[in-house]
């Protein structure tokens, strides 16, 4: 363990602003997740007298997030970019650190602990870290520049393979989404909604000795919550409705934001409140709900939903049972509707398995930081 000043040293390079100069601004991500730009400012934009300049390799702190793990590393395309006064940066002593062991120091979250242990107060109320403070906290640092190095080349191929992973998910992503809207812009025939399906909901006396599982719908199409077992003497004063399988459900004050989803065979036993809308087909043989769900959450179906929930803020978008009936929505026949949500499924698996993929190399990447950083601390 060593103290932090032996590593780094403060060095700013303070530019004085001028009204009409031009500054690309740049910020810093909490829990270690490096930097970001933001939109180009003039000098006449804002009220700091001076500016500091971010150099390449050097070390960069946010002073008002520092307990959160806002420090990195900057990065070679961020030189010369600037920040306000809140952001001090440092030199790094190359006789006693590697930049790149430092920036896998700065994502663990043990040194984010040690930056709260500098900082006073609760939350968005704790008190700056000053750059002298920063400096006085010990960190695990190796003597041998190669010690750090191998434990940096180690971390590096580890964090490379989950960067590798989220970016491909990325890719697969803005695919599926493509995909989805195109399925979804289907030439058929029009039908009213009401005319093809009905809402179906069974009202349920509440005991409030018994107890009752509720389901919600998360909003951006994902999918069911599924909250643990209540009293009925704790639910809420609305009303309450058994649904059944396979409805397309919708939250009527959230459906604006793809608050949409499918009910399964566990959901029967289930109740749902009247905040919540479950829709089945009149007759089997013309609708599939998978579609149905698919078609309001695309980009030609969405739109449908916003106009039957009006209101200007989130509190007042309320959908409208009426208007949510009276759409008129392209509906091919069952085996195309089928065969677009069973394509769908497929491609949102997938996607499900590499979030799940990307969620199993971060845990890698915690617990290689944590042995690495973690042992160190220890002894």
């Amino acid at each position: 363990m060593k103290l932090l000043n032996e590593a780094l040293s403060i060095s700013i390079d303070a530019v004085s602003v001028s009204p009409n100069d031009r500054f690309d601004i740049a910020g810093v991500y909490g829990f270690g997740r490096g930097l970001f730009t933001r939109e180009p400012i003039r000098g006449s934009e804002t009220s700091y007298p001076k500016l500091h300049r971010l150099h390449a390799g050097s070390v960069v702190l946010s002073r008002l997030k520092a307990f959160e793990g806002a420090i990195a590393v900057v990065p070679e395309h961020l030189d010369g970019w600037f920040l306000s006064p809140e952001f001090p940066t440092f030199a790094i002593n190359h006789d006693v650190a590697d930049s790149a062991y430092l920036q896998h120091l700065f994502r663990w979250p043990g040194f984010w602990e040690l930056l709260r242990g500098e900082s006073r107060g609760v939350g968005a109320r704790r008190e700056r870290v000053s750059a002298q403070r920063m400096l006085s906290i010990r960190v695990p640092l190796p003597d041998s520049i190669n010690e750090q190095q191998e434990i940096a080349d180690r971390l590096d191929r580890l964090h490379g393979a989950r960067n590798y992973s989220v970016e491909r998910t990325q890719h697969a992503e803005g695919l599926v989404a493509s995909l989805h809207n195109s399925l979804c812009e289907v030439k058929a025939p029009h039908v009213r909604v009401g005319s093809v399906m009905e809402l179906s909901r069974t009202p349920v006396s509440v005991d409030p000795d018994q107890k009752y599982s509720q389901i919600g719908v998360y909003s951006f199409g994902k999918g069911i919550i599924r909250r643990e077992p209540q009293l009925g003497s704790t639910l809420s004063k609305l009303k309450y409705y058994r649904i059944p399988a396979g409805a397309l459900i919708l939250s009527n004050i959230q459906a604006w934001e793809k608050a949409i989803a499918l009910s399964d065979e566990s959901d029967v036993e289930r109740v749902a409140s009247q905040r919540f809308l479950p829709y089945v087909p009149k007759r089997q043989e013309d609708i599939d709900t998978g579609y149905m769900r698919y078609y309001f959450l695309s980009e030609a179906g969405h739109p449908l939903i916003l106009k039957s929930s009006p209101g200007t803020t989130a509190r007042n978008r309320t959908l409208g049972i009426k208007a949510f009936e009276n759409l008129m929505v392209p509906l091919p026949d069952k085996k195309t509707q089928l065969h677009i949500s069973s394509l769908l499924d497929s491609a949102y698996e997938i996607i499900r398995r590499m979030r799940q993929r990307n969620q199993e190399l971060d845990a890698l990447y915690q617990a290689a930081l944590s042995e690495a950083f973690g042992a160190s601390t220890a002894s």
